[in-house]
């Protein structure tokens, strides 16, 4: 029945969406099935290796952001000295556009692969890093007594045993938040940094005013964000036994 009733809302809004492009301007609003055609011929022409282009750069920035992200979260919110002097920094800068900060990536770091990669590690830095201090912060003290009364003393073996379990539902949530704005990260570092990947086909169908193709090149973004974010929705319920 839920199948039933995604079905029967797409079609509504599709049908919408082509009963407008007909009637209207095709240039402002191409037909559904115009975007489809154009989306089979990029798909059999350029998208594949901009897609290519623009998964590297994602991979490449956000691997690093999850790994600086998860070690400076875990170590900020077990240091209560720590907490207080970085938390008010790193709030101020997780409010911080990342657009806003693209003019000075490009004066430090140019516009080669290294500035784009800049741009995406610090669309996904920030919520990883804020979900995994929440996590470490929170961990319940008695579970941290009940490690100290069984011989866990070395820090490492509190954080291992005891202090990760414990965060995995904020960490998971880090990473699903991290991975969405890592996402927006890589298109705003492929129009404004350098036109590479995906951007080079968004910008160039922007430019000629080629509608429908513009939309078809949009479109592999929130599909990228969705099959992601189930793929981490997965990993999310294997690691629920581990938390519990």
């Amino acid at each position: 029945m839920r199948y039933v009733k995604h079905l029967v809302f797409a079609l509504v809004v599709f049908g919408a969406w082509e009963a407008g492009g007909r009637f209207g301007n095709p240039d402002v609003l191409p037909p559904f099935s115009a975007v489809v055609a154009a989306f089979v011929d990029i798909l059999f022409g350029p998208l594949p290796a901009a897609l290519f282009e623009s998964l590297r750069l994602l991979v490449i920035g956000f691997s690093t952001a999850l790994a600086l992200g998860v070690f400076l979260g875990l170590v900020v919110g077990r240091y209560r000295w720590l907490d207080r002097t970085l938390s008010p920094y790193f709030s101020g800068l997780y409010a911080l556009p990342t657009v806003a900060l693209v003019p000075l990536v490009l004066i430090w770091f140019g516009f080669d692969l290294s500035g784009r990669v800049v741009v995406v590690f610090l669309a996904s830095f920030f919520p990883i890093l804020i979900n995994v201090y929440q996590g470490a912060r929170d961990t319940p003290p008695d579970l941290l007594e009940v490690a100290r009364s069984f011989g866990v003393r070395h820090e490492w073996g509190l954080v291992r045993r005891v202090v990760i379990p414990a965060a995995v539902p904020f960490i998971l949530a880090g990473v699903r938040l991290g991975i969405g704005r890592g996402v927006v990260g890589m298109a705003i570092a492929e129009v404004y940094l350098r036109l590479s990947g995906l951007g080079t086909l968004i910008a160039t169908y922007g430019s000629s005013f080629q509608t429908a193709y513009l939309i078809a090149a949009i479109l592999p973004l929130p599909f990228l964000g969705i099959v992601l974010t189930k793929l981490l929705a997965l990993l999310e319920r294997r690691f629920q036994v581990w938390s519990t």
